[in-house]
């Protein structure tokens, strides 16, 4: 889970010659800058690099986002079938005489009508499509898609009563302005949170809806559905940390000890290194009261355990997998899961090998043992065959992080590049199988006075946490990273830090439950403030 090494240069690499010639298509397919009409102070930035990140929406060529331009309502329908799967009990046989089969928004329109959202704006047998859509049109349609997981009993009681006690709190001063078909869904969409008026108390019910608005709402709808979403909290182990509290295991479904690693000693000989600290059977125990899984990490890498040599000496492979079957067996922890975390493979010549290695782990191990894989973002690491990995182990974590460029300046996990990460290992793995990993952790740009640039990729936890509580020291939430960026100068120079705090790390947890995924992996929790700690315990079930 460590993730570091040599090879993350060359993605640097890859990513300086992207953003040099404007384009993203060589190395990462993520919105880095942030748009040029869409400042951090904008009401609705967040909610737009949010979705960003989701794959949900994007800009234009030009670097801009044009927050203000009027959406159509083909458009809409678009963003909220992306957002928000359609539930369609049975296909309508009639279609709609002006969306056609090729036209471009028909793959987000059919399921959509066929659900039932479009009911209240078809007109004989037309949706104009291309028509620019009202607020009051905007609520319908969401409204629908908050009330398709109601009974018809609810349903019917919201449309008899329920909304009308809604309109009494609510009360815009426009409101007789609404289409009266639409009053109940508009404020459907009031109850639950997903659109309000203005400040003035106006709903404005047939103004054209915006990109930017449409961003907040589309965003606040996603919030909304995944809400009663649960994820399995797992944390790694490992002896170093400031913030050693063992009572923390109480709100972690899983605690992933970095306790052993890959022992190659060639030609045909491989075995598992366990290194347990001194104080395991206390920690252990820890694990046991508190109900956690036990999960025996084994890391390995390309430098230290020259895993590229062992990965194809197919001998080395079959005693290695007995090895782990025999340590997660052992009676004196009481592992009940194996994690092969092997990190570096970036050729793709690696990749049947370590499918292999997999399959024969899974093969050694009691049916009491189950088998989480990590894995890196695919960019570059070409060595890790995502499908056949999902299709053997129980469970997958990607390590959303480390996309730390020293040149360039890129921090270690930017949003949007985890949103494109998670997006591409779902096309090959189901979300149900798969948890975000994430890595509390710095980065730290130092420019001296004679102007040259020191880089400095892990500064201690704690004395991050020291410096921003100094006086001198400058702390915000920059976007599209959502990531805390931190500047102080003193005799060495000018800083740049930037950090991976209580905000940041919810950014990330939140768009997990977006993706509806299994869960989180949080590298480590001895790295955790206390600030972190409560927040991510809160998100466990």
């Amino acid at each position: 889970m460590r993730f570091k090494g040599k090879t993350t240069v060359i993605i640097g690499i890859l990513l300086i010659f992207m953003l040099g010639n404007a384009v993203q298509v060589f190395a990462y397919d993520a919105q880095l800058k942030p748009y040029r009409d869409v400042p951090v102070k904008d009401w609705a930035a967040e909610s737009i690099y949010r979705l960003v990140a989701l794959g949900v929406v994007s800009g234009y060529e030009d670097g801009t986002f044009r927050p203000s331009a009027e959406l159509t309502r083909e458009a809409f329908v678009k963003l909220l079938v992306q957002s928000v799967k359609p539930v369609i009990d049975k296909e309508k046989s009639a279609g709609l005489s002006d969306v056609a089969k090729d036209r471009w928004s028909y793959a987000f329109i059919k399921p959509a009508y066929d659900a039932g959202w479009l009911d209240l704006l078809i007109v004989n047998g037309k949706f104009n499509p291309s028509q620019n859509i009202k607020r009051e049109e905007v609520a319908a349609l969401t409204a629908f898609a908050l009330l398709q997981g109601k009974t018809a009993e609810e349903k019917q009681q919201w449309l008899d009563t329920g909304w009308q006690e809604a309109s009494e709190k609510a009360a815009f001063a426009d409101m007789n302005q609404v289409d009266k078909n639409l009053a109940p869904y508009v404020l459907r969409t009031y109850a639950d949170s997903i659109m309000q008026g203005d400040n003035k108390g106006l709903f404005l019910p047939k103004k054209s809806l915006s990109r930017r608005e449409a961003a907040a709402i589309v965003d606040r709808m996603i919030d909304f559905q995944s809400e009663s979403r649960q994820l399995e909290v797992s944390v790694f182990f490992a002896a170093g940390g400031p913030y050693k509290k063992l009572d923390r295991f109480a709100a972690s479904d899983e605690v992933i000890f970095d306790w052993a690693k890959l022992d190659y000693q060639g030609a045909g000989k491989a075995s598992v290194l366990m290194s347990p600290p001194s104080d395991w059977k206390q920690t252990l125990t820890a694990a046991e009261t508190s109900g956690s899984t036990k999960t025996l990490m084994i890391f390995g890498n390309t430098t230290l355990q020259k895993l590229g040599d062992f990965i194809i000496d197919a001998e080395a492979r079959k005693a290695f997998a007995s090895s782990v079957a025999e340590a997660a067996a052992n009676p004196l922890y009481g592992f009940e899961r194996v994690a092969i975390d092997f990190e570096g493979m970036v050729p793709a010549e690696y990749k049947q090998p370590f499918v292999e290695l997999i399959r024969a782990i899974k093969a050694e191990l009691s049916s009491e043992i189950s088998l989480t894989v990590v894995v890196p973002p695919s960019y570059y690491y070409a060595g890790y065959d995502y499908k056949q990995i999902g299709e053997l182990a129980d469970e997958v974590i990607l390590m959303a992080y480390e996309f730390t460029h020293e040149e360039s300046g890129l921090p270690s996990a930017p949003l949007t590049l985890v949103g494109d990460s998670v997006r591409n290992i779902l096309s090959y793995i189901p979300a149900d199988k798969l948890k975000l990993g994430i890595s509390k952790q710095a980065n730290q740009w130092t420019t001296k006075a004679d102007g040259t640039v020191e880089f400095f990729r892990s500064p201690a936890i704690a004395a991050v946490e020291s410096r921003l509580a100094a006086a001198d020291t400058k702390s915000v939430m920059q976007l599209p990273y959502f990531l805390n960026q931190i500047t102080f100068k003193d005799d060495r120079g000018s800083h740049l830090l930037w950090y991976e705090n209580t905000q940041s790390i919810e950014a990330k947890i939140r768009l997990a439950k977006a993706f509806g995924l299994r869960g989180v992996a949080v590298w480590q929790i001895n790295q955790l403030t206390d600030a972190d700690w409560t927040m991510i315990s809160s998100y466990h079930h």
